[in-house]
């Protein structure tokens, strides 16, 4: 299997990381991944904001973990027992568990495909950040978290037009503990036609 299968192939979703900052050398490669994703028109209409200041992101978490208001996982249907979510463990407050780096991507309210440029962008950051032994997943709820009083007012200091709304937070950081559990893969999900 080839390098970049693998690291498909490999890459989960952390919710547990390390205190300690991943390196600005780091950040700028899965930066520029996510600039090189494929979008819509090649528009590249897409913002990455990288935010790397505790106290923001503690609060964000905060409004994105209240945003929430999902439904908590059964002990069936666990998301993971490893890598807990917030909908696996109602002691969990934080929609970023606690991630030294949390980037979020804005895009235009009125284009089409915003978000799935975004998730796009989000997924060659996940598999940049995973090739370099960085942790990361992906959280929603950015739109919601962005919408609050904070969210306004840090969208206009970061210099992100009002025509522009948070559509992903992607968390980033070194894995605290190992990763082994893999999910079964579903069986009859592949259907070729000839």
């Amino acid at each position: 299997m080839n390098e970049t299968i693998n690291c498909i192939m490999t890459r989960r979703s952390i919710r547990k990381y390390q205190p300690r900052q991943i390196t600005d050398d780091e950040l700028n490669v899965i930066l520029q991944a996510g600039l090189y994703a494929p979008n819509a028109g090649s528009r590249q209409s897409a913002v990455i904001i990288a935010c790397q200041k505790k106290t923001i992101n503690i609060e964000l978490g905060k409004i994105n973990h209240a945003a929430f208001h999902g439904r908590m996982s059964t002990a069936t249907a666990y998301i993971s027992k490893e890598q807990p979510s917030i909908a696996d463990d109602a002691t969990i407050k934080d929609g970023f568990y606690g991630a030294p780096t949390v980037l979020t991507l804005f895009a235009p309210k009125d284009f089409l495909y915003s978000t799935a440029d975004c998730c796009v962008a989000a997924e060659s950051i996940m598999l940049a950040a995973h090739s370099l032994g960085i942790g990361s997943c992906m959280v929603m709820r950015a739109k919601d978290t962005f919408s609050s009083a904070l969210g306004q007012k840090l969208q206009k200091e970061w210099g992100i037009d009002e025509s522009y709304e948070a559509k992903v937070h992607i968390a980033l950081g070194y894995p605290a503990g190992e990763v082994t559990y893999v999910k079964a893969r579903k069986e009859n999900r592949i259907k070729v036609v000839r």
